[in-house]
């Protein structure tokens, strides 16, 4: 029983010790990822037109200079007779990612009240009750590849209104 208890400390010392090295390695991070969590449905089951999706993603490309749209996540939740209710919507994030001697704090907040902004604009357009945002330190980086044409002009399709 003392091997057993012994154990159980040594293995709850080695947790702590790995939890603090990870939280220093955390603290390293700048780079912070907002996401947006869009509705593809409105509440009557009718399908959101993808220009309207379109105007929100524009808008976080503008104040983030870039933006990622997955087009088909699900979101789901219990109701009150405990039955699973799901819903497609897209994510749509951006990366804020810091490498100079930025006012790191002011930018975070006026990026902060930009996403919630957004998301407000969101739920009231779309008549939402509410909806879903996060932010998570993150790393980034951009991985140099080779340029190739504009795929767009290529294939004539517009990949945005196909997927969403």
């Amino acid at each position: 029983m003392e091997y057993v208890v012994k154990r159980v400390i040594e293995m709850a010392l080695v947790k702590q010790d790995e939890r603090i090295m990870v939280e220093r390695e955390l603290e390293k991070i700048d780079d912070i990822k907002y996401s947006i969590i869009i509705p593809k449905y409105d509440n009557s089951g009718r399908k959101i037109k993808p220009e309207v999706i379109e105007k929100k993603v524009k808008k976080m490309a503008q104040h983030f200079g870039g933006v990622t749209v997955i087009p088909s996540v699900l979101g789901c939740w219990e109701d009150e007779d405990g039955k699973l209710v799901c819903e497609e919507n897209a994510e749509i994030y951006s990366i804020r990612n810091f490498e100079g001697n930025e006012d790191k704090t002011k930018i975070r907040l006026k990026d902060l009240d930009f996403v919630f902004d957004l998301a407000k604009e969101i739920g009231e357009e779309l008549g939402q009750a509410s909806v879903m945002i996060s932010n998570a330190k993150t790393e980034m980086a951009f991985v140099s590849g080779k340029y190739r044409e504009n795929l767009k002009e290529k294939t004539g399709i517009d990949w945005f209104k196909k997927l969403l």
